[in-house]
């Protein structure tokens, strides 16, 4: 029997759990010599639009020790993402602190005060709920506005105005990174204004992106056809052709009405041009030209490299005074009705006559197939076309020129012996 209640012992012993101290856990917070006195949430409606968009959160706290420095630290949690306000508390006794988070997406955030030492231990952490709230600041925007007309040409006015927001990002240092694409020039994030009326002609698609760090995106496009400008248009006045050498001659060169040439290229081209130098001129001073025709030809060159080219004849007569070998190389003028005759010259005319007729006679007789008359033109003795009592002028290249009383002038083409006009 007692052998039967040793065993029966010994079985129940081993079924008995061990005796271990527990040790009650320790409050950082407490330890700290800290209570909380009150705790208080308020839902804010900051931009008075009937939806609650920020909480502000009140705390008033007790401390045992002589001087308590510590932080809290509101944490927000919204679709994946975390956002934290903190504030720095020193007091001694009892203070109050409160702060206030504002709303960067609509949707349900969830609030969370921690409060810390000031070195960064944490002492307590307080769930405060989740809250439905709408933004309370302005998530990202981009707007590209365009400050010029409709219908642009290369040169007219045209600006681009890049408005951007973002109050999110910046708020709880998430920043993000601005892109521009599709301008011919680089754009750099801290230009407002983008000058795009020196751009070459061509149809630009203008897109900015933006993304912060909090997830959120923005971008807008703008598209902008610049056609090239049309050529310069112009005309050249010539004041005094046909006028003596001597005598007052300009050539002035008349933009069309609208136009500023002032800024433009100017190219002069004068023909012949006897050392005639030519600059960068509105106005050309052709008093002191010789006698002679020339051919004057303006290119004027605008700023995106369009060129337009415009001419015109200038006829310059023999000087009253002049040497006898000048009169031979200048042109002729014809005095009309006040050229000087005398009997003389008819007889010599009459005598002249008889001469050539009795020669074209013989000529006809040896040779029937040959004809004086080539398509119609006369010959004088010195081998040159009539000129049917128009001025003529013979160039430096050999070439016969005649001039007609409205300013057009002729030249002589040997191989089809007819007068062509220039």
């Amino acid at each position: 029997m007692r052998e039967w209640l040793i065993v029966a012992l010994f079985v129940s012993c081993c079924f008995i759990s061990p005796v271990t101290a527990i040790e009650e856990e320790t409050d950082p917070f407490v330890e700290a010599g800290l209570s909380l006195v009150a705790l208080r949430n308020d839902s804010l409606d900051t931009d008075q639009d009937g939806m609650m968009d920020a909480i502000r959160v009140v705390v008033v706290l007790n401390s045992t020790a002589t001087w308590t420095d510590l932080t809290l630290s509101l944490i927000g949690h919204h679709a994946g993402m975390v956002v934290e306000e903190q504030s720095v508390m020193s007091f001694a006794n009892q203070e109050n602190s409160s702060l206030t988070y504002d709303s960067w997406a609509e949707g349900e955030h969830s609030l969370t005060l921690e409060i810390s030492d000031v070195e960064g231990q944490l002492l307590v952490s307080i769930p405060l709920g989740v809250f439905d709230l709408s933004p309370a600041l302005s998530v990202p925007d981009i707007d590209l506005r365009l400050s010029g007309s409709e219908v642009m040409e290369t040169g007219d006015p045209c600006e681009i105005r890049r408005v951007f927001i973002d109050q999110t990002g910046p708020r709880w240092d998430k920043d993000g990174t601005r892109s521009i694409t599709g301008t011919p020039f680089t754009v750099l994030d801290s230009e407002e204004f983008v000058d795009c009326s020196t751009w070459p002609a061509g149809v630009y698609t203008i897109k900015e992106t933006y993304g912060n760090g909090l997830g959120q995106t923005t971008s807008d496009e703008l598209e902008i056809v610049i056609a090239n400008k049309p050529p310069p248009s112009f005309k050249l006045n010539v004041n005094g052709d046909s006028l003596q050498a001597d005598t007052p001659c300009n050539i002035v060169h008349v933009p069309s009405p609208g136009e500023d040439h002032s800024d433009f290229t100017k190219s002069w081209t004068i023909t012949p041009s006897d050392s005639i130098t030519i600059g960068n001129y509105s106005n050309l001073d052709c008093s002191t030209w010789s006698s002679g025709v020339y051919k004057v030809l303006l290119t004027v060159t605008n700023h995106e490299g369009i060129k337009a080219t415009s001419g015109s004849m200038l006829v310059r007569l023999p000087p009253a005074t002049m040497s006898a070998e000048e009169s031979l190389e200048s042109p002729q003028q014809s005095s009309g009705s006040d050229t000087v005759t005398s009997n003389i010259g008819w007889y010599g005319i009459i005598a002249l006559s008889l001469i050539l007729g009795a020669a074209v006679f013989l000529i006809m007789l040896r040779s029937p197939e040959q004809e004086v008359l080539v398509d119609g033109m006369m010959y004088d003795e010195s081998g040159q076309p009539d000129s049917e009592g128009l001025p003529t002028h013979i160039d430096e290249s050999g070439v016969l020129w005649r001039k007609h009383d409205d300013g057009e002038v002729d030249w002589w083409d040997r191989a089809s012996f007819s007068w062509k006009r220039w």
